[in-house]
């Protein structure tokens, strides 16, 4: 059986998944195709193209096409009576949707289009997978438990804006929807536009300014952590007056200053709250200490930190593609457990590693055609953790592409975390973008305890923890400036190239952490093939590129060497 799992086209993050008798054999977002960022409300046909590819079909072989969003015909119809006899308004500056109406129409237009590419044999075979199930899909039935509790929050997707369930097994039970009207995607977008920021894009960056305002312990008025059947709401007028009074940045680039960290930091209080909230009154309806996370929101690696340092939450699973790039393999294996009974493979979901991969062959012919000087290496990783240990910032573009926001080892951006000028080195000259933004350590995955104080799995860099007193001078430009970090967890089984990087450094320097970022520059995605890792390369302050089994340098004067 063979089942290709397809995003909301209206959406952003859009991409393809295709299962062959139920394991996964290939995952992609279209952004990393097309390089438009987010490949916002478009059809994901390269990603389409390139998963059947991979697994040897075309359509016509395809038994089922999973989308992430509800049956359109019943999406139409409950919108239309929702909306009759008004128009929802917006001040432009936190949501720049006109008309439901329009969004209405919109939705049919990219619906007919996706049919289009199916063509007729394949939209016969279309399941509709409603949207918040795609995503509760994506990270209940690839993960470890037999048994958990299911938390999916986003602005919105299709009628709702969330759901709260139950797994077990090869099932899914809902047992709240968070309606639109009261989102928390929404909520966070909206004091992200608020302070300035690019809404429903910069919200990472929210998240890192919070730490700089210090404990904000206060709970925004329009919030109701015991609303209707118990279930955390806010009064959505309130809130727009709230963010009304929010004295905003001119420009995304103006200066940020003690006021904006102050809101940034009450904000991301109070999601922690709520979502602490919404795991406890499930842990106190069935007793269950697992959960899953999936949506936008379970991208908050700092809530995700806090969720795991709760009384009754004992293991935490977070689908590394959460945002709506992920409803594409929710969907799939949502669809395949309906029909045969089982979970689809791999389960658990090991790494991310889904994506295009290209040979050392395609590799050099890349190279040669860059001009770029250039030498093949006997051991690649030795000779990049040699270049990081001598404080040069090295991309890494090495076997399949990662799924999700964050680099994990195959697509990076790399440098040595022992020296604290790194971070402002690799955020000013190679990212371009705020001082003030984090980095991540990648972590061999046996040194976890003794630098984080946990054995927790943290394969997908999405759970923030604090590092452990005694090591942080070690690793100082990995850390946050709250002494947080949101560590990889690299294993020698799920990665054994980068795994082998890090313990060369470890060899060289006692510390067995890298500083971590993914391999792009602010606002563009992540490189993909040869060509658009040699391009950032070569328009960035990187000094050195192992790409494949070959290893380039710059010169001081920005030469190749």
């Amino acid at each position: 059986m063979i089942v290709l799992g397809v995003t909301d086209p209206v959406g952003d993050d859009n991409a393809a998944a295709i299962l062959v008798n139920g394991e996964l054999v290939a995952m992609v977002e279209e952004e990393r195709l097309t390089r438009v960022k987010h490949a916002r409300s478009t059809v994901p046909r390269k990603a389409i193209e390139w998963c059947l590819a991979q697994a040897g079909c075309t359509l016509s072989d395809v038994d089922f096409v999973a989308v992430g969003h509800s049956d359109p015909s019943t999406t139409f119809r409950d919108a239309a009576l929702l909306t009759v006899g008004r128009q929802v308004r917006r001040r432009p500056v936190y949501r720049d949707v006109v008309s439901e109406a329009k969004m209405l129409r919109r939705h049919r237009y990219h619906v007919g289009e996706l049919m289009s590419v199916l063509g007729p044999e394949a939209a016969k075979n279309v399941r509709w997978v409603r949207h918040h199930l795609a995503h509760a899909a994506s990270a209940f039935l690839v993960s470890p438990f037999e048994r958990a509790n299911i938390v999916s929050l986003d602005g919105s997707g299709g009628q709702d804006a969330g759901l709260l369930a139950v797994g077990s097994g090869t099932g899914i039970e809902p047992v709240a929807w968070v309606e639109r009207e009261a989102s928390w995607g929404v909520f966070y977008e909206g004091f992200t536009a608020a302070l300035g920021f690019r809404q429903h894009s910069d919200e990472g960056k929210v998240m890192g300014l919070a730490a700089y305002g210090g404990h904000a312990d206060e709970l925004f008025d329009f919030i109701d952590l015991d609303g209707p059947d118990g279930w955390p709401t806010y009064d959505r007028r309130k809130m727009y007056r709230h963010l009304a009074t929010i004295r905003p940045r001119a420009r995304f680039d103006d200066p940020i200053n003690g006021y904006h960290e102050h809101i940034a930091a009450r904000l991301q209080y109070s999601l922690e709250v709520v979502v602490g909230r919404m795991t406890e009154v499930l842990h106190q309806r069935n007793g269950l200490t697992d959960f899953c996370l999936a949506g936008g929101v379970a991208l908050n690696c700092s809530c995700n930190g806090r969720l795991l340092s709760l009384p009754h939450v004992e293991r935490l699973f977070v689908q590394p593609a959460a945002s709506d790039a992920g409803t594409a393999l929710g969907a799939a294996a949502h669809v395949y457990t309906q029909q045969t009974g089982k979970r689809p493979r791999p389960a658990p979901f090991a790494h991310p590693y889904w994506g295009p991969e290209y040979t050392n062959d395609e590799i050099e012919s890349d190279l040669h055609q860059s001009k770029l000087d250039y030498r093949r290496s006997d051991d690649v990783g030795a000779d990049a953790a040699k270049l990081i240990a001598d404080d040069n910032i090295v991309g890494w573009f090495q076997g399949r592409m990662e799924v999700g926001p964050r680099a994990l080892g195959a697509r990076s951006i790399l440098a040595n975390p022992t020296n604290p000028a790194m971070k402002d080195a690799v955020n000013k000259n190679v990212k371009f973008r705020e001082p003030w933004r984090p980095f991540a350590p990648s972590i061999l995955g046996e040194h976890m305890h003794e630098y984080f104080g946990t054995e927790h799995p943290s394969p997908f860099m999405i759970l923030a923890f604090e590092a452990e007193e005694a090591v942080r001078s070690r690793i100082p430009a990995a850390l946050h400036v709250d002494n947080t970090g949101r560590p990889q967890t690299v294993t020698n089984d799920t990665n054994p190239k980068y795994w082998h990087l890090i313990d060369e450094f470890r060899k060289l320097t006692g510390v067995p952490v890298v500083l971590n970022t993914s391999f792009n520059v602010d606002s563009e995605p992540i490189v993909c093939t040869p060509r658009n890792a040699l391009a950032t390369f070569a328009i960035s302050g990187m000094d050195a590129l192992a790409i494949g089994d070959f290893i380039v340098e710059k010169k001081q004067n920005g030469s190749s060497r």
